[in-house]
């Protein structure tokens, strides 16, 4: 398709498009039109003109293939690589040099990371792993061994008379003798709880005025047993007392023996129970005064109610007719 046609049928889509019908032109004409309106739109939108590129642009940088050819721009050409036997052994040597630097990196800095680097080289050679398997499996069988010797369990010749066919290891379980307590009763455990059986430990008295009583008994009998003239009794009677306080404090008990201490005991529990009856009667007070008040306002609502629908009664009797007075 050349030029002209183009133009043509660009033409002929715009009129049909526009619903024109032109009158027929030469193909000069409309070329020269179409040329027209695309010189006015590239100078609408400031279209820059193109440059024809130069040669000698590329040309200064390209390789020559005779060796001998003058540079124009002044470039200094590529050394080429030498491979010679001076060359080969420098290579040789820093390549040498980058290996030791490596090797230096990874040797460990400290001794105790050189230790372990060789118990690690150790552990994988197989001399070592064949040796470690060795140990474990007689380190299992000896604790299952020990495991069948705590459950009562050993290994005995079932023929004692010397026959080598027979000599197989039989398992028997080990005859544990009963063990009997003080009063002749097996003991199924290592704690014999049969020694005292449901026996519970005394409470020592609480109430601090039965303890001053005692103490005050003890005193007289002791002083009665002197104006008899039993100096010997009493004295056994008071270090008899004496031993039983140092046992008692022994197994941590507590050895009320101070009557001062006692007295101000019973003072205190006298003013609890004051306090506690105070508070007792107030409460009491209290909540008696709060069922005589709902009480009161119950009988009021009730009275109350009663008198409304009282009321409700008359107005309606009055409003029907009846002479009430007041409504």
């Amino acid at each position: 398709m050349t030029d002209e046609e183009a133009v043509k049928s660009v033409w002929e889509y715009y009129n049909r498009e526009n619903g024109k019908e032109e009158p027929k032109q030469d193909r000069a004409t409309i070329r020269k039109r179409f040329e027209q309106k695309v010189i006015r739109l590239l100078t609408i939108h400031n279209v820059p003109y193109s440059k024809k590129e130069d040669e000698d642009t590329y040309e200064d940088y390209l390789l020559s293939d005779e060796e001998n050819t003058p540079n124009p721009k002044g470039i200094k050409p590529k050394s080429s690589i030498r491979t010679g036997p001076d060359d080969e052994e420098d290579v040789d040597e820093r390549i040498a040099s980058i290996k030791n630097k490596l090797r230096q990196k990874k040797r460990p800095t400290t001794e105790r990371q050189q230790k372990r680097r060789e118990a690690k080289k150790l552990k994988q050679s197989k001399g070592v792993q064949k040796l470690l398997l060795s140990s474990a499996k007689s380190i299992k069988n000896e604790n299952i061994k020990q495991k069948k010797a705590r459950n009562g369990l050993i290994k005995t010749e079932s023929n004692q008379s010397g026959d080598a066919t027979d000599s197989k290891a039989v398992i028997q379980p080990v005859k544990v003798e009963p063990v009997f307590n003080e009063e002749a009763k097996i003991v199924y455990s290592k704690i014999d709880f049969a020694a005292n059986p449901g026996a519970k430990a005394k409470k020592s008295h609480q109430n601090p005025k039965e303890i001053l009583k005692k103490l005050k008994d003890t005193r007289q009998h002791i002083n009665k047993l002197k104006e008899q003239g039993e100096a010997d009794k009493a004295a056994e009677l008071q270090n008899d007392i004496a031993w039983k306080k140092a046992f008692d404090k022994i197994e941590g008990k507590k050895v009320k023996d101070d009557t001062k201490l006692l007295q101000k005991a019973i003072k205190k529990k006298k003013v609890e129970k004051r306090t506690a009856k105070k508070k007792w009667t107030e409460r009491k007070q209290k909540v008696d005064h709060d069922i005589a008040k709902r009480q009161k306002k119950r009988q009021e609502n009730l009275d109350k109610r009663s008198k409304d629908k009282k009321n409700k009664k008359l107005k309606k009797a009055s409003k029907k007719g009846r002479i009430i007075p007041g409504y």
